[in-house]
């Protein structure tokens, strides 16, 4: 592949701890808005702004199929960006504080209003939010592809990124209804704790702006003229890319559990602070082994193996919870443990498949001819957040039908739908994505053979 610069690039460079921490700290500012929504959101709109349930759901619902419309779009033109600050990069320095102004507006209701002004207000605000995120998001997903080409690197960097993700969920877990109740509670507390974990986030966006850089270059006159539906194209076949986007699916139905456990800790188990300890420990197991995913990648011959355990701890754990008499404290005590344990298995697979997936990049390019790592990311990212629809809209959705009363006395039926949605739909949904990883067929050799044949027609370096 041609290089216009006189210095030979080596894009299998193997980056510095420094420069690893530097991106890491992109995921982190993420989570100030991602693990906040994923956890509060729907709790918020029911219980805060008053919105009845099923309309949440559908608020949730058609605020995804949004997602469905934009995040191709975006990843394309993703793709096709060429500044002197690199092809996905600039999309995270010029969207991020956009992205924060609105994540507090989310959080933020006028309780004197009518319930359709809040209604309409709810879903303005979180669509705008869903799109800039988007810009951000998915564009710092696929920066790893151009930051290097040595696969146990991007699975590092993978490793390193989820684990600041964990620490920011450590901090939301056990900070977020403290704040809330530190700055009165309800509508104004919510809105300035928005505003506390946005202002957080700042700082560690511009950590991760300034330290990292693209250094992969993709010459796009090389192979086939890359088109909107010829990237669609790329996806025919494509196993390595479906076999991830059917874990991340499943990461969503898990995002969905986590929002039936607010309702479960606080009704199951009375215990509202059970939600925020157990979330706690969660974020910190997972931190763990998010991290353990560095040392983990080096032992094994497929990616897909760790990622298929991982699942599998996720899901025997999340189905012996179902069954715990959850209001004793013994059992309380076995559901941190196993709670514990969802967090560890969580953590191996994020930190794992986001390492994965930048590899499908060279894949997709020897199979196709086509290099497009923004618009591969805006799919497997599309698939989470329609695991995220049929979870967290469901669960809106789901409660307003078997009969939730906002902070009242819940029937049996009610009780259940709970304890079902947080712990043995995610079981079930998770022992299918192990299954799924289990079968992934791009090892490391497979990788390393692919590379070699880009080199030869001089599509990589």
């Amino acid at each position: 592949m041609s290089n216009n610069n006189n210095v030979q690039i080596d894009e299998f460079t193997k980056l510095s701890v420094p420069k690893k921490i530097g991106y890491a700290c992109g995921d982190f500012a993420c989570n100030m808005s991602w693990s906040l929504v994923s956890a509060y959101l729907v709790f918020f709109l029911t219980d805060i702004a008053l919105i009845p349930g099923a309309t949440v759901g559908i608020l949730i619902f058609i605020s995804k199929f949004w997602d469905a419309v934009n995040d191709p779009v975006i990843g394309s033109l993703a793709d096709h960006t060429n500044t002197k600050w690199g092809r996905y990069r600039p999309w995270v320095m010029f969207a991020f504080m956009p992205m924060l102004i609105f994540n507090v507006l989310t959080f933020t209701t006028f309780p004197e209003w009518s319930t359709g002004a809040r209604t309409w207000w709810g879903l303005g605000m979180y669509f705008i939010l869903v799109l800039l995120y988007t810009m951000v998001n998915v564009t710092y997903s696929a920066m790893p592809a151009l930051m290097t080409r040595d696969t146990e690197t991007r699975s590092s960097l993978s490793s390193y990124r989820m684990t600041g993700a964990f620490i920011a969920m450590i901090v939301l877990s056990y900070l977020t209804l403290r704040v809330v109740n530190r700055f009165g509670g309800g509508a104004a507390g919510y809105r300035n704790a928005a505003i506390f974990f946005s202002a957080l986030a700042i700082p560690f966006f511009l950590i991760t702006i300034f330290s990292t850089k693209e250094i992969v270059k993709i010459d796009d006159t090389v192979g086939e003229k890359v088109g909107f539906i010829t990237q669609f194209k790329a996806l025919k076949g494509n196993w390595p890319v479906i076999q991830i986007a059917i874990a991340f699916f499943a990461w969503g139905i898990i995002q969905g559990g986590m929002t039936f456990r607010l309702y479960f800790c606080t009704y199951n188990a009375q215990n509202e602070l059970l939600y925020a300890n157990t979330q706690t420990l969660w974020s910190v197991m997972g931190m763990i082994g998010a991290f353990s995913v560095t040392y983990l990648v080096k032992r094994v011959k497929n990616k897909g193996t760790l990622g298929g355990v991982a699942f599998s701890i996720i899901a025997v754990a999340s189905i012996i919870s179902y069954f715990l008499p959850i209001q004793s404290s013994g059992a309380q005590a076995i559901y941190y443990v196993m709670q514990g344990l969802v967090g560890l298995g969580s953590g191996m697979m994020l930190g794992n498949v986001f390492g994965m997936m930048p590899d499908t990049a060279e894949y997709t390019y020897d199979k196709y001819g086509i290099y497009v790592a923004g618009f591969l990311s805006t799919f497997i990212n599309f698939m989470l957040k329609v695991g995220q629809a049929v979870s967290i809209s469901g669960a809106a959705a789901l409660l307003d039908r078997v009969g939730y009363v906002p902070g009242g006395e819940q029937s049996a039926k009610v009780l259940f739908t709970m304890n079902f949605g947080s712990h043995m739909f995610v079981g079930l949904c998770c022992i299918v994505a192990a299954i799924a990883l289990f079968n992934y067929k791009l090892d490391k050799k497979t990788y390393n053979e692919i590379v070699e044949r880009l080199r030869e027609k001089g599509m990589a370096n």
